[in-house]
């Protein structure tokens, strides 16, 4: 069975994507096709996860849940699709994955109300260079980024009194309180 996709992919299609890792590493998932860019051709696929923990910013999270949702979109459990973590790709990308289940890359689709709502969605998504979104745009989970003028280092948060400080200061605490 071929690894290409037999058909072109819209906005608000749910794909199987050898999605990248910042280490180099690839990952087959279900991605949402988030944005085609009229100029180049090109797709911009967001990556999907079935962990719907909402980490970094909840407004760039699209969360399906329901049955009929699911259903619709190819999917067989909750996905939350990241629309914040994206690479930007040609429609004939070797990395669009045929899915054994559907014998097409192309999993299924979004209902029209959610797909209209993707082009605003995309245009609150903060801005990279295309270059920058063709190698993927991987933002740190649970780190902000550092606020200009800022070293990192100046920004953690400082102990409040009487907090243990380190684990040689909580084993220290526990050695004394085991000798009175």
């Amino acid at each position: 069975m071929p690894d290409t996709p037999a058909a072109p992919f819209g906005v608000g299609d749910v794909v199987t994507f050898d999605f990248p890792y910042p280490d180099g590493g690839t990952k087959t998932r279900a991605c949402l096709v988030l944005h085609e860019d009229a100029g180049t051709g090109e797709l911009i696929v967001v990556y999907g996860t079935s962990h719907l923990g909402l980490h970094g910013h909840p407004e760039h999270a699209l969360v399906l849940r329901e049955p009929r949702l699911l259903a619709q979109a190819g999917l067989h459990r909750p996905t939350r699709f990241r629309l914040d973590r994206r690479i930007r790709v040609r429609p004939d990308d070797p990395r669009f994955r045929v899915s054994e289940r559907c014998g097409t890359a192309r999993l299924g689709r979004l209902p029209a109300w959610l797909r209209l709502q993707l082009p605003e969605r995309h245009a609150r998504l903060p801005r990279h260079s295309l270059f920058a979104e063709r190698a993927g745009i991987h933002p740190v989970i649970g780190r902000r980024p550092p606020q200009s003028g800022l070293r990192a280092s100046s920004r953690m948060r400082r102990p409040q009194p009487g907090a243990v400080a380190s684990k040689a200061n909580l084993r220290a605490k526990a050695v004394s309180g085991s000798q009175t």
